[in-house]
């Protein structure tokens, strides 16, 4: 067992618990002039934490709780992790975010705390050198409870900032989807509007349709459908769970082959190994596999993996359709595979994507990307 800090062998029990007690009495008289001391240093650095009300409040808030907590520490009480100074907002709270404080105001302000309360105590150590173990014992402590906060503050603002990037993606997305539908899709729908009235009063036997019309119309009907996708696409809040994303994708997609297919999907791992950049990633490039297979493999069972480790995450698609030949720009290839698209998303992570396929014997599509743990 730890012996307390506070206590010096060479003094008898009850002399060691009358220093802890002094001491604890000297830090709360000591109080307003540690807070006045304080609030002074911030001013002198112009921190932002001192210059916004609420802030301001806050901080001061944060500053008297920790002087508390030092007098029961330095008294020798053992104060619960529960209690509501371990609990305070100001790190985490929304005061950070709406006010754009950032980790370095915020460790530049304890920094300020710790330096004018160790010079205030240290003052009346000097002139009390019994008092040296107490003061130390409340400084390792004052550490300590500062540096859980730094931390908790470091994981709050991080949190915060991923939350806003994402929602900038997420509002950027959906910005390029209204643009896509009202600039490009309205002038596609008005082409091939025109089209057909150009057919009707054109002359010839509208029963004989013209190939080259007929062409035309398809391309465009055919560039409709695959903006259609791609704005659904950007309109797609990010994606949060892979294995739920996907669940939601099969299901959707139940329709989408020309013979009904058994889809079986298995996840295991913990997503939270994943950043959610490979998170989402990975769900578009699984969804395009899951999507050709059942579009155009006509397959009869699909096969879907996921497995996720520290180290890396390891995904397929396999399924007994009918397969094609790779590299083959022959007519049995669908144009619109997308397999160049997955190639870019799977380079884009660092990962390696493979794809084996057999005319007749089905195709399978594997997934590895690197993570984080791999170099630990």
């Amino acid at each position: 067992m730890a012996q307390d800090p506070t206590h010096d062998s060479r003094w008898p029990p009850s002399e060691a618990s009358e220093r802890q007690h002094r001491f604890a009495a000297l830090i709360r008289a000591e109080r307003t002039a540690i807070l006045t001391s304080y609030a002074n240093s911030l001013e002198a650095l112009r921190s932002p934490v001192i210059t916004e009300p609420r802030a301001r409040d806050q901080v001061m808030t944060y500053a008297s709780e920790i002087i508390s907590y030092l007098a029961e520490s330095a008294q020798g009480h053992q104060v619960r992790v529960d209690d509501r100074h371990e609990l305070l907002p100001w790190m985490a709270s929304t005061v950070q975010a709406e006010n754009q404080l950032s980790v370095a105001d915020l460790l530049r302000a304890s920094t300020a705390l710790f330096d004018v309360t160790v010079s205030s105590l240290a003052s009346h150590v000097k002139d009390d050198p019994e008092l040296l173990p107490c003061f130390t014992a409340v400084i390792v402590t004052l550490n300590e409870s500062i540096s859980s906060r730094i931390r908790e503050a470091t994981l709050a603002y991080t949190s915060y900032l991923l939350e806003r990037v994402d929602q900038a993606q997420i509002d950027e997305r959906r910005r390029i989807a209204r643009d896509l539908h009202d600039r490009l899709g309205e002038g596609m729908s008005v082409a091939l509007r025109q089209l057909e009235l150009h057919e009707l009063t054109s002359g010839k036997d509208p029963l004989i349709p013209s190939p080259r019309a007929a062409m035309a119309k398809e391309a465009i009907a055919e560039g409709m459908r695959r903006l259609r996708a791609v704005t659904s696409d950007l309109r797609q809040d990010s994606v949060r769970n892979l294995e739920k994303a996907l669940i939601q994708y099969i299901d959707s997609a139940a329709g989408e082959g020309t013979v009904p297919a058994d889809v079986r999907l298995r996840v295991s791992g913990d997503e939270t190994w994943a950043s959610p950049a490979v998170i989402g990633e990975a769900f578009l490039i699984l969804r395009e596999a899951i999507r050709n297979a059942l579009r155009h493999a006509a397959p009869r069972l699909v096969l879907i993996g996921v497995a996720v480790a520290p180290h890396e995450l390891y995904a397929w698609v396999e399924d007994d359709g009918r397969g094609f030949v790779l590299g083959s720009h022959a007519a049995s290839v669908p144009a619109d595979n997308g397999l160049t698209s997955m190639r870019e998303r799977v380079a884009l992570l660092g990962g390696r994507l493979t794809i084996v396929s057999v005319p007749g014997r089905g195709t399978l599509v594997e997934l590895l990307v690197p993570l984080p743990g791999a170099s630990r």
